[in-house]
């Protein structure tokens, strides 16, 4: 017995030591990489320090560049007076020695016309303004506040820290939830996919209300009216506070699809045309994003990249607007295909987040963003939300498959954020930052 042990633990510890030193290995080059990464961070801090002082320095330049044209400028007309004084004193004196050499020799009038002559000289001297020709541009200090200055450094802050909480789970009907807009910290608006209504619900799953509108996709505005992409009948639709459904425009022929509030106060609305291969794109194929006001106005249209060529969307399919202005777009390539796109306020492309390497093609389906200015994108079929910064880097998996499944819709009030899954799942989440 006793041998038989020795023979098992020799062969448990054969076993078990190559993966401890297969973790050992990890480890350490685990600890390279977050070096790696640290070195990184402090590089792009130092980096970003550089461009604040450099502006800083520009405005620096700029500043001192007036005052010196200033001087420049005062100077010059302070010569040109003292010129003129100069020659005003000459033209004095030689009327004076003239008048002292030849009085006697002088008329009456003669002596007369000169005094004149010396009185006007003295008259013009008391002309010259010296006080117009002082040096005019000063410079006044601006406020050196901490909040500015914090702002324009950025931050640091511990990936580690944000963190999801489940706290409420509930079932909303057996299809995919396809929108889903929380308007407070407990309740929120929710529609299966091909529905023909829209529910009114609260962080338990009770219904409250429920509007005849077959919707695409749906936005609150900060009043509290709600625009609705209308599938059925190609239109924006407005449900009001009071309740009251109205068309407010037909997009016909286009298919409205994805809508979000600008910052500006409009809407930003994501289009395709009514051809049935939604993913196909030919030359008369539309897919677009359009910046509309809240009674339907085009005020731009986000088609093609810079060269009018090349296309920003195959789908556009979900659309956000960040507090930086920056517009996020969920661009779907396929079924199981995608990447978000990411736009300035003028539709300039910035860059396109092409998801992580992972089981499966990276999925998008929806985006939302923080007041932080986090971007937050779910990725259907890897069962992930993805966090990313303003302009895209991936930072972290803030969910995984062990908390959703399947995650499509997202909204986020405040700290709240609500996750519509597959067969009618809805998860509310307490954010931790």
């Amino acid at each position: 017995m006793r041998r038989g042990l020795v023979r098992y633990l020799k062969k448990l510890s054969e076993e078990e030591i190559p993966q401890i030193d297969q973790k050992i290995d990890d480890i350490s080059k685990q600890i390279t990489e977050n070096e790696n990464i640290c070195d990184f961070q402090i590089e792009s801090l130092g980096e970003h320090c550089k461009e604040i002082i450099s502006k800083i320095e520009e405005a620096k330049q700029h500043h001192e560049q007036a005052l010196r044209d200033n001087l420049t400028k005062k100077n010059t007309q302070m010569k040109q007076l003292q010129s003129k004084l100069e020659r005003n004193k000459e033209q004095i004196l030689e009327t004076v020695e003239y008048i002292t050499k030849n009085n006697n020799l002088m008329s009456n009038y003669s002596l007369i016309d000169n005094h004149r002559e010396l009185a006007r000289f003295l008259r013009n001297i008391s002309t010259f303004d010296i006080e117009n020709c002082e040096h005019s541009l000063k410079y006044r200090k601006g406020e050196v506040r901490q909040d500015f200055l914090d702002n324009m450094i950025g931050k640091t802050f511990d990936l580690d820290n944000i963190v999801l909480a489940e706290t409420h789970s509930f079932k909303y009907g057996d299809k995919r939830i396809i929108a889903l807009k929380a308007f407070s910290q407990d309740h929120c608006y929710i529609a299966e996919i091909h529905s023909d209504f829209i529910g009114q619900v609260n962080k338990n799953g009770d219904r409250e209300n429920k509007f005849s509108i077959s919707p695409n996709d749906l936005c609150v505005t900060d009043t509290g009216d709600v625009y609705i992409t209308n599938y059925k009948d190609g239109t924006i639709t407005l449900l009001s506070q009071s309740r009251v459904v109205s068309k407010v425009v037909s997009t016909d022929p286009l298919i409205p699809v994805g809508i979000c509030q600008s910052v500006d106060g409009g809407l930003l609305v994501t289009f395709r045309d009514s051809k049935p291969d939604i993913f196909k794109v030919e030359s008369d194929s539309r897919r677009l994003v359009r910046h509309v006001t809240l009674t339907g106005d085009v005020i731009n249209e986000f088609e093609y990249q810079g060269d009018k060529m090349t296309r920003l969307f195959t789908l556009p399919w979900r659309i956000t607007q960040n507090g930086n202005t920056q517009i996020y777009v969920v661009n779907r390539t396929s079924l199981t295909s995608g990447d978000l796109v990411i736009l300035s306020s003028s539709g300039r492309l910035i860059s396109v987040y092409p998801g992580r390497r992972l089981k499966e093609n990276f999925t998008p389906c929806d985006v939302v963003c923080d007041s932080y200015f986090n971007v937050l994108v779910s990725d259907l079929y890897n069962h992930r939300v993805h966090l990313l910064s303003p302009d895209g880097e991936f930072l972290k998996f803030l969910l995984t498959e062990k908390e959703v499944n399947e995650p499509f819709s997202l909204s986020l009030f405040n700290s709240s954020f609500w996750v519509g899954e597959n067969k009618g799942i809805v998860k509310v989440f307490q954010c931790q930052i």
